[in-house]
């Protein structure tokens, strides 16, 4: 009789085990003011720009290609449509048109 009763009951537990009806105990909760963290501030360096703002000024329409390479240094990237040619740099873009400077931005 006792040994039916102690098999059913581990039966019992191994049963509950199985379907998660077992109670488990919550963990502690901290009560308490929230903890002041110094933060960690980064310092950040600016990139120097590739060109000197007294060269931009000198920047007309109508300019060729050959007289802005005279002003800047050879551009990042250019990109090309049908019409129209567009120089990158890294603070400003220019636009020509047929070979002449047509626009640009600073950015």
């Amino acid at each position: 009789m006792i040994r039916t009763i102690c098999i059913v009951g581990y039966a019992a537990c191994f049963l509950f085990a199985l379907i998660g009806c077992t109670s488990v105990a919550p963990r502690p909760v901290e009560v308490s003011l929230p903890r002041r963290v110094e933060e960690k501030k980064e310092s950040f360096a600016w990139a120097e720009p590739s060109y000197r703002p007294k060269e931009l000024k000198k920047l007309r329409v109508g300019m060729t290609k050959s007289e802005v390479l005279s002003l800047f240094q050879e551009p990042k990237s250019i990109k090309r449509t049908p019409m129209d040619e567009y120089w990158e740099y890294d603070w400003f873009e220019l636009y020509f048109r047929g070979g002449r400077l047509v626009n640009w931005f600073d950015l």
